[in-house]
């Protein structure tokens, strides 16, 4: 009985005795009347109780009902599954979509694959993507009892939504800048009327490969182009390898050497401000690789594709002119000039150092020569130097090298452009003024903000620039015979005795250290190599094996004295023997790391197969070194790279086929 009601009755009590008091016939009447209606008021209030509650009963079924029949005619297909895969339980539509019919007890697990059951059960993700019949889904998970082990899927249907996306993300815009890398060198010497039909030629093929994309196109310079196309085109493109390398190459319109492009392409960028930027340094990086390539810079991540054609050796000399000018002022302007190659010196890197010395030697500059580690080089170089006076301490090592730098001191960097590659990476970046001369093609790891750059990949070596810098350096410089020698050394090496990427201005280069005095039977004399060396590379060319017909793979499976050159020499060898295109030799170092050398003939680039394995080079002769692998294992990422480039050129030719 509820507090008010008893107040109540003891209130009438009360009355009823103070009633009876006075008049007891009048108190038993009105205590009859009173118990008549609190009866009475009591059971209509009972009455009342049993119809609200049976009206909440009546309810609550009728909300049970229709939450069931929510249940089963909701558009999400849900499941409750055991551990073990097996289906306990799903409402109809989920049914459905596995096909008609009930499905308690069937096993789940081999109709969604892949699908992250494991990491679903322990809770470590509660949302996954599934297709089920071409369908794409969202599943959300909720795990409903952790001891019984049952997880309920709620199957959303996103394929319309997804489909939506994909094409607004494929509309998004694309920025190429193309050009024309060699119109220079194609139209020199051709009839007006023939470049008028060059021109044409040209313009017509990229117009119509516009087209193709659904772009626009703009010619912007005689040899420039602008085109903004979108992000599924670059899908196609990528796809097809920028096959507009292969079209344009194969123009023939009186034009006497292949027409190549280099494109500069970018997407996802923030803004369309930093998309143009990317663009216009992915083309700038092109360029610097040789040409006849593409740089596609996605979202700050860069790809390569093409970079078939040689670079074109440029026949006119004013950069090398105004390159020396401007490297002659910073070095008067320096307190002091450090040079340094690549770790690991070669005659190049150390030929170059020397031509660079000299010419802060000339305006008087104190200079140093930074050098990584003794090695065979640099030892048959320092017995060179033994009669040159003027030479002695000028080497340093790096620790001595970042002891004495200041801020006012000019670091020339010759025959790398790649920081992780340098003698002395932590002098590096303590200074603020670097000047960078390098024949490698460019790739995507560049020293930052150098004051100076001068990278020419048509050039045999870095000697060959630094030979062309000192011509132009001052009115007169005259070379020692053991200065002449060491740049003429570097050109021998990288050229292989002038059978490799020579040019015109390589022979004009040795020419004019031949005149400085340059001893080619000292050249020699720095090229001889012991028994042991020579019993090495003869045991790693009888091992050779052949695949693909054309492709000759060397390994060495323990470390020998002198490997890298072993490698490098044996690589040359092979890529003299009958039939073979390419060359790889492999190498074990004594820290552990394998060394690869790689040689082409021109039809395959090297350098950008082993950019794939953290390497580089040229097109014809490249390098890469491969840590944390065995011998064995590193044998088989360089036939995996091989077999893949194999596969991909017969993909390419396919194409072309069908579309011709």
């Amino acid at each position: 009985m509820q507090v008010h009601t008893q107040a109540y009755l003891i209130f009438t009590l009360f009355l009823l005795a103070v009633l009876a008091y006075y008049n007891a016939h009048l108190a038993v009447a009105a205590a009859v009347g009173a118990s008549v209606l609190y009866y009475y008021f009591h059971a209509e209030a009972r009455r009342r109780d049993t119809a609200f509650h049976d009206y909440i009963a009546d309810l609550y079924e009728q909300v049970d009902s229709a939450a069931k029949i929510a249940l089963e005619k909701l558009p999400i297909g849900i499941a409750v599954v055991e551990k073990s895969g097996l289906i306990r339980w799903h409402n109809p539509l989920f049914g459905a979509l596995l096909g008609q019919g009930v499905h308690f007890g069937e096993d789940l697990t081999a109709r969604l694959a892949p699908f992250p059951w494991e990491e679903l059960w322990k809770g470590e993700v509660h949302v996954a993507a599934a297709e089920l019949n071409g369908r794409r889904y969202r599943v959300e998970t909720f795990l409903i009892c952790k001891e019984c082990e049952v997880l309920a899927l709620y199957f959303f249907d996103v394929t319309e939504t997804e489909e939506m996306v994909e094409e607004c993300l494929g509309q998004r815009p694309v920025i190429q800048i193309v050009q024309v890398d060699n119109y220079e060198e194609v139209m020199q010497g051709v009839e007006d009327v023939r470049r008028s039909e060059i021109g044409a030629e040209v313009n017509r093929i990229l117009g119509e490969w516009a087209v193709e994309l659904q772009a626009y196109f703009k010619r912007i310079e005689k040899d420039k182009y602008l085109l903004v196309g979108s992000r599924s085109a670059l899908g196609k493109l990528t796809e097809e390898r920028f096959d507009i390398l292969d079209r344009l190459r194969a123009v023939k319109a009186g034009n006497r050497m292949p027409i190549t492009l280099s494109i500069g392409v970018s997407a996802d960028a923030p803004t369309l401000l930093e998309m143009g930027q990317r663009a216009q340094a992915g083309l700038d990086l092109a360029l610097g690789r040789g040409g006849d390539q593409v740089t596609v810079n996605i979202n700050g991540k860069l790809e390569f594709y093409g970079g078939k054609a040689r670079a074109v050796e440029k026949t006119g000399k004013v950069k090398a002119r105004v390159v020396a000018h401007a490297l002659r002022d910073l070095m008067k302007d320096a307190k002091q000039v450090m040079v340094m190659g690549h770790g690991g010196e070669d005659f190049d890197s150390l030929g170059a150092a020397v031509g660079v010395v000299k010419m802060a030697r000339e305006i008087g500059q104190p200079v140093k020569l930074v050098i990584s580690q003794p090695s065979p080089a640099l030892a048959r170089l320092q017995e060179l130097l033994q009669d040159h006076k003027d030479l002695e301490g000028i080497f340093i090592n790096p620790l001595e090298a970042e002891f004495a730098a200041d801020k006012d001191t000019l670091l020339i960097v010759v025959d790398t452009h790649r920081p992780s590659l340098v003698a002395a990476p932590k002098l590096l970046s303590s200074l603020e003024r670097v000047v960078i001369i390098d024949h490698h093609r460019r790739s995507e790891e560049f020293i930052s903000s150098p004051v100076l750059v001068y990278i020419e990949p048509y050039a045999s070596s870095t000697c060959e620039l630094v030979t062309e810098l000192l011509q132009y350096f001052k009115d007169r410089i005259e070379l020692t015979r053991t200065e002449a020698t060491a740049l003429y050394a570097g050109i021998i090496v990288d050229t292989k005795n002038f059978a490799v990427q020579s040019g015109v201005r390589t022979f004009e280069a040795a020419s004019y250290l031949r005149r400085s005095g340059a001893d080619p039977s000292l050249v020699r004399h720095l090229f001889r190599v012991d028994v042991e060396t020579a019993k090495n590379r003869a045991e790693i060319i009888r091992n050779t094996e052949v695949l693909f017909g054309s492709v000759a793979l060397g390994v060495c499976h323990e470390p020998i004295k002198n490997a890298q050159i072993t490698a490098a020499q044996s690589a040359d060898v092979l890529l003299s023997l009958e039939g073979i295109q390419v060359s790889f030799v492999l190498c074990p170092l004594e820290d552990g790391v394998i060394s690869v050398s790689a040689r082409s003939s021109g039809d395959i680039n090297v350098q950008m197969l082993l950019e794939k394995l953290g390497g580089g080079g040229h097109q014809t002769v490249a390098g890469t070194q491969l840590s944390g692998v065995t011998i064995q294992e590193a044998r088989q990422r360089i036939i995996d790279l091989i077999t893949a480039y194999f596969k991909e050129s017969e993909k390419n030719e396919g194409n072309s086929s069908a579309r011709s």
